[in-house]
């Protein structure tokens, strides 16, 4: 049962009986909570949350699960401290997990310890995007950056990492840099996709990026529509939208798996059910790089995970699928806006890596890496595949409604309602494909 809302809640994570977690600040005045199941209040509710030494007591499975709740109940801004006599060797314990879902540190002179939900003043006005071209074909260059110099939205950056051989592509940027605020940095060695892509991400003043590649093609309303959605939505960490496939005649093509409709209206994502679809399904319906809009401060440089690329999920780099890799990492840390309509075109033709052999295969593998992290971090258990947890995506008053089940549109439809698969799947003590690995 949901709790009322409430600006002030101070819980305290007490013991672990099996199957069972006492929650509350005295013992008269618990809350029973089952070991993975979601806290009893509402998105961005609780002012402060405290745990006790017994989380301790959980496998790392159950520990991730209960910070994703606590996240997702804290209002912006707001702290998880550890309290009790060994709280700096709980937060040491439980560091990695709580960057893995987007916690930030305390401040060093805060009294406290733990960990602090993103915050800040709410959007307004138009913040600074920046579109990052990682180019190194000129062939569709000019169709790609016109795309990006035509858009609605005003405040942009284009911003072009260029691993091209000969002056064709700053050739063409400099034809178009009266219109836009356009950096072209050649590369003067050849840095190849992921790396081409890192060095956008650092080049990156705005902040929010749009990643295009150089044979993509955005609708002039996208970046528009895009940023709007975290203008209105709160914790939301990624904005993408449906996209049309495009051949080398810029004609449009039938779809492929991974560009069939997903939703039938646009709607707001849990982010960790849009993840756990794409991821256990191996199906990229998110989108290509072009597709997303996000946040750059969400691939700040996390101590206890990131090494020298931004590009991974618990260290695993999904080689061949960076968009994986990406996507992965944010939704981990909050919600998606999902737009039915098509705001980005993906083009298909025989000059792509995607086409190559050994690339297709790297692709498979870095994929069922991330699969297996997936699952080793028990992030599957939540979800059925087929299912998302989806809101209506607000009007002009600021807000959104309650969640709801929705089907994977682009799957076979399961046979049981939804909300009935959902409490089979959560009911299921070992899956299949669950690894069931000591300690995990």
């Amino acid at each position: 049962m949901m709790l009322a809302h409430s600006a002030h809640v101070d819980l305290l994570l007490g013991s672990v009986r099996p199957g069972r977690i006492a929650l509350g600040p005295q013992p008269g005045a618990q809350v029973a909570l089952e070991v993975g199941g979601e806290l009893p209040f509402g998105d961005r509710s609780v002012s402060s949350l405290a745990l006790g030494d017994a989380v301790t007591m959980l496998a790392t499975r159950d520990q991730l699960q209960l910070l994703l709740e606590c996240r997702r109940v804290l209002i912006p801004g707001a702290m998880l401290h550890l309290v009790e006599v060994d709280a700096a060797r709980t937060v040491a314990a439980l560091a990695r997990w709580a960057e893995l879902i987007g916690l930030v540190d305390l401040p060093p002179a805060s009294a406290a310890v733990g960990w602090a939900k993103k915050g800040g003043a709410p959007l307004s006005g138009a913040p600074l995007v920046t579109i990052a071209i990682p180019s190194s074909n000129p062939r569709y260059f000019l169709e790609c950056l016109d795309s990006a110099v035509a858009q609605s939205y005003g405040n942009i950056e284009i911003v072009i990492s260029d691993d091209s051989e000969g002056e064709a592509i700053p050739a063409m940027a400099t034809s178009r840099s009266h219109l836009r605020d356009i950096r072209t940095i050649r590369n003067p060695q050849r840095l190849r996709a992921r790396r081409n892509y890192e060095q956008c991400l650092s080049l990156a003043r705005g902040e929010f990026v749009k990643f295009l590649n150089d044979d993509d093609v955005l609708e002039p309303d996208c970046v528009a529509t895009l940023v709007d959605a975290f203008l209105r939505v709160p914790d939301l960490v990624l904005a993408t939208s449906h996209r049309l496939r495009i051949g080398a005649d810029s004609q449009p093509l039938d779809d492929m798996p991974a560009t069939r409709p997903v939703v039938d209206r646009d709607v707001i994502v849990n982010g960790t059910s849009l993840a756990n679809a794409a991821i256990m399904h191996g199906l990229n319906f998110i989108g290509e790089p072009s597709t997303a809009l996000f946040r750059k401060r969400d691939f700040e440089r996390r101590i206890h995970l990131d090494g020298e690329s931004p590009f991974h999920f618990n260290g695993e780099e999904v080689r061949g699928a960076v968009d994986f890799a990406m996507w992965s990492r944010l939704l981990v840390q909050g919600n998606a806006a999902f737009f039915f309509r098509r705001l980005s075109r993906f083009r298909i033709h025989g000059e792509q890596a995607q086409a190559k052999p050994d690339v297709m295969q790297r692709s498979i593998a870095g994929i069922r890496g991330l699969q297996r992290q997936w699952i080793e971090l028990g992030l599957y258990r939540r979800w059925e595949p087929h299912l998302f947890a989806v809101q209506d995506f607000p009007g002009p008053v600021h807000g959104t409604g309650e969640w709801r089940l929705a089907p994977l549109r682009s799957q076979p439809a399961g046979a049981i309602a939804p909300a009935d698969a959902l409490l089979a799947w959560r009911a299921t003590r070992r899956h299949a494909f669950d690894l069931s690995m000591q300690g995990v």
